[in-house]
């Protein structure tokens, strides 16, 4: 079967209509850019790489042609290559269109790749005040069993739909729309078409801005780590090569753009990493002899601080497949998504155990993913052992950690002293991985009931830790 991409936009020269129906191209524009006509490919979920010297414009009308036909006929006297796969998605393989390169004859080897949108989220939201975010233009759905793939061909060519990922073990597709789609109305529309068992925008997250405390000088170690320590993934927004803990880093990966080489241009990931690589102690933590935890580096968040539901989800199943045993999750939303929910409930089943923040405003308010039952939500501890008076508190906070660090990189800022729950959140993923190294058999709930049996004072510190750690 061929997915079916249907993208109606406004650029450049007028009205572009571009729509990618698996091997087949319909475009029409009277002129438009190059630049324009690339983009259409982008939104379709088709990786671009382009010699970047090539500035032209291009028009005509072609309906339903072969995707060779009209670039052979538009891209005229240019050269291109297209490359396919068989995308898995749960009800089969598709076919689908995975790449295009456009260059002059002979000289395919100065393609670069193209990234309009740099990687970035396009958010959206709906139209009352306290409306979600979402990523515009898609939402995320899973099928029921009266699914099959003419139905489900049926339903997107209704919507003007593109299938342009999918998580077969979730059973999740993710939609592309046309642009301008008033996502929130349309999902009201299915919620009871026949052949669609969940659905919901592909919502947004936000990585926490940084409570800095002052300047200071890190105390950075060197991580010290037990040859077979349980690895910590830490999905947030990078990391920095050459931050001093390269050696403890089992695996790298961008979840929001595959296959491009990691970094972290907001710094808060690296934070995070430190943390639970035991580089770097929070103010008032007791460290354990070899207590650093090997790290899975994940990036979850674009450059602006923002992540999606989906790509969540692609990043804790590359977590899985790395081997990690513990997942932190140092960031936090007021957004309950059902999607989210099940998929942490599946990473439980597959041995998983989760931490996340339970945020940075003392609200009381749940915040998510920290308040969802398989998770271990953590507050934060000041320098002395206290509640952090900026911490959130509520009955689904599990534990306080300490939470304040100086770090020898910043969070959008300077290198120096920072607070938050962030940090204790990271702190207690390490602290797990020692528990999980010397009790291998153990299950995230019997890990959570650990947790909350020796920690009863809500203190992740001192002698404690080290029983729990130790003899537990």
């Amino acid at each position: 079967m061929t997915g079916i991409a249907l993208l109606t936009v406004s650029m450049g020269w007028g009205a572009m209509t571009f729509k990618l129906d698996g091997e087949y191209l319909t475009f029409s524009s009277r002129k438009t850019s190059i630049t324009n006509f690339l983009n259409g490919f982008v939104q379709a979920g088709v990786k671009v790489q382009v010699d970047p010297s090539l500035q032209f414009n291009l028009g005509g009308t072609v309906i339903h042609q072969p995707v060779e036909k009209v670039l052979e006929e538009l891209i005229e006297p240019y050269s291109y290559l297209v490359l396919w796969d068989q995308m898995k998605t749960p009800l089969g393989d598709w076919l689908k269109l995975s790449e295009i390169r456009i260059f002059k004859p002979g000289e395919a080897w100065k393609v670069q790749a193209y990234q309009p949108e740099d990687g970035n989220f396009r958010v959206a939201r709906g139209a009352l005040p306290d409306s979600p975010e979402f990523v515009a233009d898609e939402l995320l759905l899973t099928l029921n069993d009266l699914a099959n793939i003419d139905a489900f061909r049926t339903l997107l060519q209704q919507i003007g739909g593109s299938v342009i990922d999918s998580l077969p073990e979730l059973g999740i597709y993710r939609i592309r729309l046309p642009a301008g789609t008033n996502v929130p109305a349309l999902i009201e529309q299915l919620k009871n078409y026949p052949i669609v068992s969940r659905i919901e925008p592909n919502y947004i997250a936000r990585i926490s801005d940084p409570a800095v405390d002052g300047a200071g000088a890190a105390s950075f170690q060197s991580p010290n780590i037990r040859e077979g320590m349980a690895p910590v993934a830490v999905l947030d927004s990078g990391l920095i090569s050459g931050s001093g803990i390269d050696d403890a880093v089992v695996s790298r990966y961008d979840a929001v753009v595959p296959g491009r080489a990691l970094t972290d241009e907001a710094g808060h990931g690296t934070q995070m990493a430190m943390i639970a690589s035991g580089a770097v102690d929070p103010d008032g933590a007791e460290s354990l002899v070899g207590d650093g935890a090997p790290i899975v580096a994940i990036r979850t968040f674009d450059d602006n601080g923002i992540t999606s539901s989906f790509t969540l989800m692609r990043a804790i199943q590359h977590a899985y497949n790395e081997g990690a045993r513990v997942v932190n999750l140092s960031w936090g939303s007021n957004t309950d998504s059902d999607f989210i929910r099940s998929a942490l409930a599946q990473a439980e089943r597959k041995g998983m155990v989760v931490v996340a923040s339970a945020g940075n405003e003392p609200t009381g308010k749940p915040v998510y993913p920290s308040a969802y039952p398989t998770v271990i939500s953590v507050g934060a501890l000041d320098g002395q052992g206290d509640r952090w008076s900026d911490s959130n508190f509520g009955d689904f906070v599990m534990i306080d950690a300490p939470g304040m660090a100086t770090f020898p990189v910043g969070h959008n800022g300077p290198p120096g002293r920072y607070a938050g729950t962030s940090i204790s959140s990271a702190y207690v993923a390490r602290n797990i991985a020692n528990y999980l190294t010397e009790n291998p058999r153990a299950t995230p709930s019997q890990v959570r009931n650990a947790v909350q049996k020796t920690f009863s004072t809500q203190k992740f510190t001192g002698e404690k830790l080290r029983t729990w750690v130790g003899e537990n």
